[in-house]
């Protein structure tokens, strides 16, 4: 059997404005070393990899990988969707740092505070949420003083894999920082259940910062499979993905 596989990586950027954005720092390294672990160790059995990812995260080099460039996260959604209704996809690899927010609208205080004072019978909440003196512009002046960025919810893409393609196999991520092990664990196993992954890669921040990417590879409550350094994390997960030829 030939299996088709997507790998999401690095992270998404929501604009601002035509110069501004908010990002999700990830590299892509972790996502291109598992691509490349994949090659090694699987090529005979893979058809396609399509590397989904931003135009900064590092990139591997194959050919039968195929990049997709993205830059937010509707793009990641469209793209993910265009790809399952098009293509049989065997196994998703979920690694990219996802935004969880959006941008809204821009406005200043204010803006915000006259919304307010001008409408007093209404709900001072709703005036916020709707405020009507948005900032409009390619490129908001440097010169505004108290900006406010009302962010809104971006769609959980995880969530929406097994809904669009029960039979794709879903490695989902999870980065937390600061916690206990005991902590990330559990956090990655609600994850787990909640988006029927059938594996999920449990990090902390704190652990990568310091230069240890320690992981675990939770595959049930109790049980998880601790590994450190990327290499060893590429090379467990496909181990993993690939026992018996099924998960």
């Amino acid at each position: 059997m030939k299996y088709k596989i997507i790998i999401t990586s690095g992270g998404t950027s929501e604009r601002i404005d035509n110069v501004r954005k908010i990002t999700n720092s990830s590299s892509g390294k972790l996502g291109c070393t598992i691509a490349n672990q994949l090659m090694t160790q699987e090529e005979e059995r893979i058809e396609k990899i399509y590397y989904v990812c931003s135009k900064t995260a590092v990139r591997p080099q194959n050919s039968k990988i195929e990049v997709l460039e993205i830059i937010n996260t509707e793009d990641l959604k469209r793209t993910i969707e265009t790809l399952l209704k098009k293509e049989k996809i065997d196994y998703i690899i979920h690694s990219m740092a996802v935004s969880d927010y959006t941008v809204d609208f821009v406005t200043t205080a204010r803006n915000i505070s006259d919304n307010i004072k001008g409408h007093p019978e209404k709900d001072p909440y709703d005036l916020i949420c709707q405020n009507v003196n948005k900032l409009v512009a390619n490129k908001i002046s440097s010169n505004e003083e108290d900006l406010i960025i009302k962010l809104k919810r971006t769609p959980k893409i995880i969530s929406l894999i097994k809904e669009m393609s029960p039979a794709t196999h879903l490695i989902g991520f999870k980065l937390l920082d600061g916690v206990t092990q005991e902590e990330l664990i559990e956090v990655a196993t609600k994850l787990k259940e909640k988006n029927k992954c059938d594996l999920v890669v449990a990090n902390d921040l704190s652990n990568i910062r310091k230069g240890n990417h320690l992981a675990y590879i939770v595959k049930d409550w109790h049980d998880y499979i601790p590994v450190s350094g990327k290499e060893a994390i590429a090379n467990q997960l496909v181990s993993e993905m690939f026992r018996n030829d099924s998960l």
